[in-house]
């Protein structure tokens, strides 16, 4: 593949690398990256947890964690970044919001019911068939409002706001699962003008009961977060996948992707037409359903460009990433798959992060996964 850029971009990615390598040891349930100026420092213990140390690099505005999967056993499933989020809801001072397509995270219900305790505003939206019933119930018996999406499309969405300022999003259920057993990305951020944005967003579903296309396309996509220009988009109320297939079209080296499932031609095609314009592309498919019809993973290997290589992924549960990196310097990532359903009736959201620094900390996580799954 395309060697990074020279410089900082270098140094960071060799430290992040180095970062990997040393939470494996330490925490084996997660990696942890955040952003720019490098500073090494010791996490602090998390409230009623016993958490192990680690070492990471910090900045604002942002910390990007990428899940480690080994899939212990449930007695030893400790130290996961579900604890890092409960810490932040625990530090809440009037408000958490929260719109998931699923939650058994002991640590984060016990948190969202510590905060209705302490008088807090706690929203919770989620999905009616994929929320386990016994986790709705016991956050209503604890005074909690519930709003369930009833349509058959989903309520995909994965994201917490706390104090119209933190917002947590990516590709991350917030389960057991799926901090330890499967790959995902989460991504924390302090901005207030991103999170009126999520803010926005979770009451149309908690407050008018609008879910799907029927919800208003009323937030800002254009957004200045910590000095990064990003872009911020809710589906279906907006068309994601012509938006993502213009990003690709822009692109003039490579294309990095990792997809838990691939399905839309729109995205589909940009690639193939980025491939036949001589640019290096790579991809990780999620093994699961990467042979059925609809997939793009056949699609692309009967192109036989020695260019475009796509290959399914090593972990025996879940690669549930939705992540695309452009040329080594914009990332696409959230809740969204690459599939018609995700575009046309499911709710869901991206952020587009157009930063070299941010996008090294994913090139590392797609090397990761791209060599997991026996990749040169």
């Amino acid at each position: 593949m395309r060697g990074k850029a020279s410089g900082i971009a270098l140094i960071l990615a060799i430290i992040a690398i180095i970062v990997m390598a040393v939470i494996g040891i330490d925490l084996s349930q997660i990696s942890e990256v955040f952003g720019v100026p490098p500073v090494a420092v010791t996490l602090p213990p998390l409230p009623g947890t016993v958490t192990p140390s680690a070492v990471f690099i910090e900045a604002e505005p942002y910390e990007i964690y990428f899940t480690e999967p080994f899939c212990p056993p449930g007695e030893e499933r400790v130290g996961g970044v579900d604890e890092f989020i409960a810490s932040d809801i625990l530090n809440a001072q009037f408000s958490v919001e929260i719109a998931t397509f699923d939650l058994d995270s002991p640590t984060m219900i016990d948190a969202l019911i510590e905060a209705e305790r302490r008088g807090l505003t706690v929203r919770f939206v989620t999905d009616d068939e994929h929320n386990p019933e016994p986790v709705t119930n016991r956050l209503r018996r604890n005074g909690i409002s519930v709003v369930e999406d009833q349509r058959s499309a989903l309520m995909h969405n994965k994201f917490v706001v706390i104090d119209e300022r933190i917002v947590w999003m990516g590709s991350l259920n917030f389960t057991t699962n799926g901090v330890f057993c499967n790959n995902n990305v989460v991504v924390r951020w302090d901005s207030a003008d991103l999170a009126e944005n999520y803010l926005i967003e979770l009451a149309e579903m908690y407050d008018d009961r609008a879910f799907g296309p029927t919800s208003p396309d009323n937030t800002t996509d254009r957004l200045v977060v910590g000095g990064l220009n990003v872009e911020n988009y809710f589906a279906p109320e907006t068309e994601v996948a012509p938006i993502i297939a213009r990003e690709i079209a822009r692109a003039d080296e490579e294309v990095l992707f990792l997809a838990f499932s691939f399905t839309n031609s729109d995205i589909g095609e940009a690639i193939i037409e980025r491939a036949d314009a001589g640019l290096q592309v790579y991809g990780v498919f999620e093994s699961i359903g990467s042979d059925a019809g609809s997939s793009y993973y056949n699609d692309f290997r009967r192109e036989n460009l020695p260019n475009l290589q796509v290959l399914k992924d090593a972990n025996p549960r879940i690669m549930h990433e939705k992540v695309i990196v452009l040329d080594g310097d914009t990332v696409i990532f959230g809740s969204f798959n690459f599939s018609d359903s995700a575009n046309d009736s499911n709710d869901e959201n991206i952020m587009i992060v157009r930063d070299e620094t941010f996008a090294t900390f994913f090139v590392d996580e797609f090397i990761r996964v791209w060599e997991e799954a026996g990749g040169e």
